[in-house]
């Protein structure tokens, strides 16, 4: 396969390397990614003026493409001047953090496999949940990049859109058996705004989240996530299936 590789956490990423390694098997891997991270941009894109990329030697995955710019530009300027021939697969991630229920709209990892298939690509978005200070492992998501991109390879998408995946932590043994096709939940995460000083009319306050602490009462990506499972959601581009 002629495989495309992005990510939103920039060049040197963990998971993008974890991800290379996973995908090197299947095929021939093209890496084009931000020259430095651009979490939560979600669907940025450049209007104007030109988009600089970097030829550059990595160490892990050899001849690659830094962008300035989002991982959707990524993607763009890969199918439009930078990979010759037929892409088959383009795979986002993996970001360091998960990306489920309504963090898909934010994230600009899910942005770079949504715009491949706008570009009509077939497209994986893959993210890691953290856990406290307990550190990733990264080669047990590398290995589960390369069984999940193998699976979903073998089936269509029920129309047109692009697969979104979170892999738990830790990832379980037999990852197969954990596996849920489950839709992406909506439940908001909870949000606090503290009030620290304001004066002359500008107000200053600190921002706080609770990621694990959402309502969710359906099965769906983010409780399958919380209680450890793999949750694989299909995302169309318009509308439902």
């Amino acid at each position: 396969m002629n495989i495309l590789l992005t990510n939103d956490d920039g060049y040197d990423a963990a998971g993008l390397q974890a991800a290379y390694e996973g995908l090197s098997a299947l095929g021939r891997v093209h890496v084009v990614v931000p020259q430095s991270e651009r979490s939560a941009c979600s669907h940025t894109i450049a209007l104007r003026g030109p988009i600089t990329v970097q030829r550059r030697t990595h160490a892990v995955y050899g001849a690659s493409h830094a962008v300035d710019g989002s991982p959707a530009d990524c993607v763009r300027v890969a199918v439009g001047a930078l990979i010759p021939g037929r892409i088959d697969l383009c795979v986002s991630g993996i970001n360091h953090g998960a990306n489920a229920g309504v963090d898909t709209f934010y994230s600009g990892t899910v942005a770079g496999a949504r715009e491949a298939a706008i570009l009509g690509i077939r497209a994986i978005a893959l993210s890691q949940a953290r856990r406290g200070q307990t550190d990733i492992d990264w080669k047990s998501a590398g290995a589960l990049t390369r069984l999940l991109t193998e699976e979903l390879m073998k089936e269509p998408l029920p129309g047109p859109g692009f697969w979104n995946v979170n892999f738990p932590m830790p990832i379980p043994q037999e990852p197969s058996k954990h596996m849920r096709r489950v839709p992406v939940a909506l439940h908001p995460m909870p949000m606090s705004f503290d009030r620290r000083s304001g004066d002359d009319g500008v107000l200053h306050f600190d921002f706080g989240s609770s990621y694990w602490q959402r309502e969710s009462t359906d099965a769906c990506d983010y409780s399958v996530l919380r209680e450890g499972g793999i949750p694989i959601s299909a995302i169309p581009l318009q509308g439902r299936f």
